[in-house]
């Protein structure tokens, strides 16, 4: 039966790496918590995606000339793909698997994986605490849209909500540099 639903996804989503790789190539580089994940959740493969690919086209537009590592960027793009995928999934608890499991490379730098989860959390404890709970029981809950989790996970940055790591004589080292607030214009 996995290897069925595994074959469903492989085939369901479309591979954005490069023209030549394809869907196989891209679940070779998922996490292993992360392809458990794809087995397991293979429903919220495509919202978790399409949040992951927002996130990644919205921190490239707002911060060009950043290198989206470790800087203002990579804090944006965390905590804004954890709010979106609040949004499209419905629940903070699903996101959490998702955003720990994409963290969960033994080859990750502590301080890059401590800050990345930080983000990640923010961004969906933000996006949750903007839900409202009012109207009929079925349509009780209502998440913000892409646009209003965007601004907030600007404002969050640009209030130092969120976490990047030092940089030092303009380097930002993952193995000893240390998490400050993010404060980016």
């Amino acid at each position: 039966m996995r290897s069925v639903l595994l074959a469903a996804v492989l085939v369901l989503v479309p591979a954005t790496s490069s023209l030549q790789a394809g869907p196989y190539d891209e679940y070779k580089s998922l996490t292993s918590a992360e392809r458990r994940l794809v087995l397991r959740y293979f429903w919220q493969v495509l919202d978790v995606r399409a949040a992951a690919e927002y996130a990644r086209v919205e921190s490239e537009q707002q911060y060009p000339l950043l290198t989206g590592q470790d800087d203002p960027r990579d804090a944006f793009r965390h905590s804004l793909w954890n709010g979106t995928m609040v949004r499209r999934l419905g629940s903070v608890d699903a996101a959490a698997r998702w955003g720990t499991a994409h963290e969960s490379d033994p080859a990750n730098p502590p301080v890059r994986k401590a800050m990345d989860l930080f983000n990640n959390d923010r961004g969906r404890a933000r996006t949750w605490a903007k839900r409202t709970t009012n109207g009929p029981w079925w349509a009780r809950t209502r998440l913000p849209d892409d646009a209003t989790i965007r601004a907030d996970m600007l404002d969050a940055l640009r209030t130092g909500d969120l976490r990047v790591i030092e940089e030092v004589a303009g380097t930002r080292d993952p193995q000893n540099g240390r998490l400050v607030p993010s404060y980016a214009p």
